[in-house]
């Protein structure tokens, strides 16, 4: 497993996504949730591959107990959980110290704000709460998971935020257009990669493809493609796309079972780097996207 250095931490290339473990998550999930036990599998198996990285919220259904009661045994675990922005209003430490015993665990790794609209309206009462919790050892860091243009500019610029959280795949390419993995270095601050698979719409079989995304069977085809042309599945160049122009980003993966998550770190580990030609071409054909294909909120 790779690992990313990030002011003296190291953290694993690949982190855990758990919105399945609390929800019916996902266009292509067809398990539903796994039980405790299937998780406690999951997550002894990844973590034994070196992942030392989970991504939760509360907003995720019973995710985090469910994370919490896995991650038991391991105590050199990262947890990063997300609150939605009313409840950074009202109850901020008590919020979160309700996170920290569903999971049971002392602190968080980053707390981030799950949604972007306090970022429009952030003072210096917030500035002081996120203070109050890196003091109290209840955090180490703070970020903010983006879904705008506007968002991250709001972010990058905010010395508060230490992490974010951004969407990016073969169809949604606004982190190269707008510079976000430049910006981001330039700031410090480390970004966390989600949607790589964008909610499973890339490893669908398009006859499979819901009526309301049936205009992205013709983007889906132009990737099916490409795939049989390079020789990959359709997990290993997504995968491989988003890690050969993210080479200082963490990657979020979710898995419904053990089997995806072997297949993923199977993928992840054998990967082979995109070279500059295919980069090349993987944007041309497939950054023009509409957004009501590569953003979730648009189905």
């Amino acid at each position: 497993m790779k690992y990313i250095k990030f002011n003296g931490n190291e953290i694993s290339k690949l982190s855990l996504g758990t919105v399945q473990f609390g929800l019916n998550y996902g266009i292509a999930n067809t398990n539903g949730q796994p039980n405790q036990e299937d998780v406690n599998q999951i997550i002894e198996y990844v973590h034994k591959e070196g992942i030392n990285s989970f991504d939760t919220a509360q907003a995720y259904g019973n995710s985090e107990e469910i994370l919490g009661n896995a991650l038991l045994n391991i105590s050199d675990s990262l947890v990063i959980s997300k609150l939605k922005s009313d409840l950074f209003e009202n109850n901020l430490k008590e919020n979160v110290k309700i996170s920290l015993e569903k999971l049971k665990i002392n602190s968080l790794f980053s707390l981030l704000l799950h949604d972007s609209k306090l970022l429009y309206e952030w003072n210096d009462k917030h500035k002081q709460n996120m203070s109050e919790l890196i003091d109290d050892k209840l955090i180490k860091y703070f970020g903010v998971s983006v879904y705008s243009s506007e968002d991250f500019d709001l972010a990058i610029e905010n010395d508060d935020i230490s992490i974010i959280q951004v969407p990016f795949n073969i169809f949604d390419q606004r982190a190269i257009k707008l510079n976000w993995f430049k910006k981001a270095r330039e700031k410090n601050k480390l970004i966390f990669i989600r949607s790589v698979f964008l909610q499973g719409l890339l490893l669908m079989n398009k006859n499979e493809i819901p009526q309301n995304l049936e205009h992205s069977k013709k983007y889906i085809e132009k990737f099916e493609d490409l795939c049989e042309e390079l020789h990959l599945s359709k997990n290993e160049l997504a995968l491989s796309f988003v890690d050969s122009v993210a080479k200082d980003s963490l990657l979020l993966f979710g898995c419904d079972n053990i089997e995806q998550a072997k297949e993923n770190i199977y993928n992840y580990n054998a990967l082979k780097h995109l070279d500059d030609s295919i980069l090349l071409r993987i944007k041309n054909e497939f950054s023009e996207a509409p957004e009501h294909i590569y953003n979730p909120t648009k189905w």
